[in-house]
């Protein structure tokens, strides 16, 4: 096949990305804006060793599953590759794609279930959004910028919170705004319990700590600080993290890559009285001893730095009903840090990713370490975009 070829094809179903992927002639094709079981005209648009990618020219058969999109930018913005497909599709096509992910680690599609997704929200969910300014020729654009540089202007984002949109209109309606804005500035929007704030390229140490309510009690996050862009899905993982600490009986709670010290302030909530944690942003990892404290903890200990260099400190005597949670960034974790987790007592691990790739790169490392799968959930974090967060329990 080269550029320009047209094909017929069937969609066999949608991979992590969201493209769907079919045969054709024995070459694997992907294809952005389909739905599994859709039959479709399409045309070569790349072609690779092993593959090709692939425009749809028309949809000959389409799904039942198939819906107009709510949004202008759908399969052009980067965080509504799922706009075309019904929410409860997106759904099942995501839960197939971890299953798919865990498979070759010999986990059972029983052991990979959905948490919280009958009430999931599908639009107005992010309590965070960063925009971008560009100015040529005379002309000026705000919006969300490609991966390839190209521009999506927008006056609102059916993805952002009705609150952040509100202020965002009132921005946008403001005649000194976009004057005030230079070519390739940011400003991010973000909604907490203080309401909504907004600053320009990075928040000044000034604006201090910003507030969310988490179990019913006040938890501080600075204003860059990371924390769950969705408040329903961020609901769905403190759920699951107290169960796991109920069943485990856990006494000690190791909070690694901690942020602010959500899952350690959970697991505080619960009653685990003893609580050690690692973080190496500044202002991240004073926000956490400040949350632990708060949320009842009667022992911290606490570590800045980097958690792959600190993790023996933390896991030194640590008893044997300790758990770990690991919520690393995308990148996963380092190979000294997991070597350090094998080395260790520690029986039980918690590992929470939105990023699939590396979190079986490194649930493989853990199992040739004597650690098993337990359960794994699909949280329904990013409803539209490609994305989705696991919440995987191991033992030994």
């Amino acid at each position: 096949m080269n550029i320009g070829t047209k094909f017929r094809a069937r969609v066999a179903k949608n991979v992590f990305g969201g493209d769907g992927i079919s045969r054709v002639a024995g070459v694997v094709v992907f294809t952005p804006g389909v739905i599994a079981g859709e039959d479709f005209i399409g045309e070569v648009t790349h072609v690779n060793k092993d593959y090709v990618r692939a425009k749809v020219v028309e949809i000959t058969k389409p799904s039942p599953e198939r819906i107009l999109p709510e949004c202008s930018g759908s399969g052009r913005c980067p965080g509504c590759v799922y706009g075309h497909m019904s929410h409860s599709f997106e759904q099942v096509q995501k839960l197939n794609q971890l299953r798919d992910f865990l498979k070759p680690l010999g986990v059972s599609a029983d052991q990979v279930q959905g948490s919280g997704l009958e009430s999931a929200p599908e639009s107005f969910y992010r309590n965070k959004i960063r925009l971008t300014m560009r100015k040529a020729g005379g002309e000026a654009q705000l919006g969300y910028v490609f991966p390839d540089g190209k521009m999506y202007e927008l006056a609102q984002c059916r993805l952002a919170s009705a609150n952040i949109n509100c202020k965002l209109r009132e921005l946008l309606a403001d005649p000194g705004f976009i004057p005030s804005m230079h070519d390739r500035m940011t400003i991010t929007l973000r909604e907490s319990a203080d309401g909504v704030s907004c600053w320009r390229n990075n928040a000044s140490k000034r604006m201090g700590m910003l507030h969310e309510k988490v179990l019913g009690k006040t938890f501080v996050v600075p204003a860059e600080g990371f924390f769950q862009v969705n408040n329903h899905g961020m609901s769905v993982l403190v759920n699951l993290l107290q169960d796991a600490l109920r069943d485990l009986e856990c006494q000690c709670f190791i909070d690694a890559y901690a942020g602010s010290g959500l899952f350690g302030s959970v697991a505080a909530a619960a009653g685990v009285k003893v609580i050690r944690g690692v973080e190496s942003d500044v202002l991240a990892a004073e926000a956490a001893q400040q949350n632990y404290r708060n949320f009842g903890a009667e022992s911290v200990e606490f570590y800045s730095g980097d958690a792959a260099v600190l993790l023996p400190e933390l896991l030194n005597n640590a008893p044997e009903n300790s758990v770990v949670v690991f919520d690393p960034p995308r990148g996963g974790m380092e190979g000294r840090a997991i070597r350090t987790v094998v080395g260790s007592r520690i029986r039980n691990v918690i590992y929470i990713s939105c990023h699939p790739a590396t979190l079986v790169r490194d649930l493989g490392r853990l199992q040739q370490g004597g650690f098993k799968i337990i359960s794994a959930r699909m949280i329904h974090m990013f409803p539209r975009s490609s994305h989705f967060e696991t919440f995987v329990q191991m033992t030994r």
